[in-house]
């Protein structure tokens, strides 16, 4: 029902008006009054509601002002909306949990039980009783709690060799929810599905594999959601419209590095990454970034305002703008900075040299940086007495210069500085250094990688420079 009145010096009436099916009925008089009804039928609902939206728009034009209530949120409702919005406030999914339980509704046992598992300090039996009753609930309730479109998310792990955190299963339930979808290869069909459905509401953690080759998609691309230029990895296209992402927190797009395959960092470099900047210009509380993917051209991405990025890991790109990184002002609760370019080709330059080192380490947002990974590199042993003299020593627990060209002198700065042993991990690995740096490294006490050396102590451009394109083994 949808209900209106009128005031002026001289009348206060009502008009409501209350459509049901293929008849209205109209309510109207002075305000406090009963009033009177009046019943009209049509040939159908479309004619009935027809009639009625022309009632409407004639009372509004006569001065009437709509009074309709207005609809107000279950209480099950409000606590998804406060929920997406604030998806680390555990007390509130407590109370969700507790209200589902309340109701009656199974949810609500499988919420608690997995808010229960979060506390590693429960002794062990208690935890055992808990994970099986977690796997007693999942298996009776699964199928109505993940639509089809999830399930069939799987795609390539294993034409990949890749294995996702979740075994190769395309969603991980958290806190009850499911909040995290795996796409194997993202396919055209997989990406409309994931747009369309309604009960993706909680997912806040969305990893990308690949993007099938279009002869791979499962049919025509043809629509609004892609464009008419778009030629190839059409699939990426729909997902771009998805409004779940303004909820991501954590975005991987590209299969990630497994950085303890043996001395190499395995990983597949054939993802393309030219709309990379799309996706995550629309999350704006994103907290987790890890692209392996082919950016040529990074320089809006990384002055994106991300003031709750932990983690920024870029693996295969072209392009490596620190200085603007290190000067954006939102970067204050950056811990992870990972770089790997793609191995380098032809007679371009290095992708990361000294000049964006030090923008890094003398950068007055990136405090709370602990973690520094800087590879296919042409500093050496410059770039050393950089990390020493700017002080980042004192904050860093992990420092990785991996393919780089640095030789004993540097290593012996590093060796010097008392703010080393504050390092967990300093991983040198195919540098220039001999025994003698080694050892002057090893002598400090701090737990140290140093592999695969080489000769080469110096970029050259007119000489091809093997370190810088070692890194990348495809």
């Amino acid at each position: 029902m949808r209900t209106f009145q009128f005031s002026d010096a001289k009348s206060h009436k009502f008009w409501n008006i209350d459509v049901q099916g293929n008849a209205f009925t109209v309510t109207y008089g002075k305000i406090n009054t009963a009033g009177q009804a009046q019943t009209k039928t049509f040939g159908s609902p479309a004619a009935a509601q027809a009639e009625a939206d022309k009632l409407i728009k004639e009372k509004t034009k006569k001065g009437y002002t709509e009074t309709t209530p207005k609809a107000t949120a279950s209480d099950a409702e409000a606590f998804e909306t406060a929920l997406r919005a604030n998806p680390h406030d555990l007390a509130g999914w407590c109370a969700f949990a507790d209200y589902l339980a309340e109701q009656g509704d199974p949810r609500g046992e499988f919420m608690q039980t997995q808010i229960a598992l979060e506390d590693e300090s429960r002794p062990k039996a208690e935890r055992d009783v808990l994970k099986k009753k977690e796997a007693a609930l999942l298996k009776k309730h699964e199928k109505e709690w993940v639509a089809n479109w999830a399930r069939d998310l799987a795609g390539t792990e294993a034409d990949y060799g890749q294995v996702d955190s979740t075994g190769g299963k395309p969603y991980e339930f958290q806190r009850g929810v499911v909040t995290t979808i795996h796409v194997g290869s993202l396919t055209v069909v997989r990406a409309r599905a994931i747009v369309a459905a309604t009960d993706a509401k909680f997912v806040r953690n969305l990893f990308v594999g690949a993007i099938a080759d279009d002869e791979e998609d499962e049919e025509p691309a043809a629509g609004p959601d892609i464009p008419a230029e778009a030629e190839e990895y059409q699939g990426q296209y729909p997902l771009l419209r998805w409004k779940q992402l303004k909820y991501i927190r954590r975005f991987g797009w590209g299969w990630p590095a497994d950085e303890n395959y043996g001395d190499w960092a395995s990983h597949s470099c054939h993802m393309p990454g030219e709309h990379v900047y799309d996706f995550v210009k629309q999350m704006p509380d994103v907290e987790e970034l890890r692209i392996f993917a082919h950016v040529r051209d990074a320089k809006k991405l990384v002055a994106l305002p991300m003031p709750n990025l932990r983690v920024f890991e870029l693996y295969h790109g072209w392009s490596y703008p620190l200085d603007k990184l290190a000067s954006n002002t939102s970067l204050t609760n950056l811990t992870h900075l990972h770089c790997h370019p793609h191995g380098l080709e032809d007679d371009n330059p290095p992708y990361i040299r000294l000049a964006g080192l030090k923008a890094v380490c003398r950068s007055p947002h990136l405090k709370k940086l602990t973690h520094l990974r800087l590879r296919l590199t042409d500093f050496g042993d410059k770039g050393a007495e950089e990390i020493v003299s700017s002080g980042i020593l004192k904050q860093l627990k992990v420092l990785d210069l991996r393919h780089g060209c640095m030789s004993d002198k540097g290593a012996k700065a590093l060796a010097a500085s008392p703010d080393l042993k504050n390092l967990t991990l300093l991983d040198v690995s195919f540098n220039a250094l001999t025994k003698e740096g080694i050892d002057a490294l090893k002598a400090t006490g701090v737990p140290l990688a140093a592999n695969h050396m080489h000769t080469d102590t110096a970029y050259d451009p007119d000489d091809y420079q093997e370190y810088l394109a070692h890194g990348d083994p495809e």
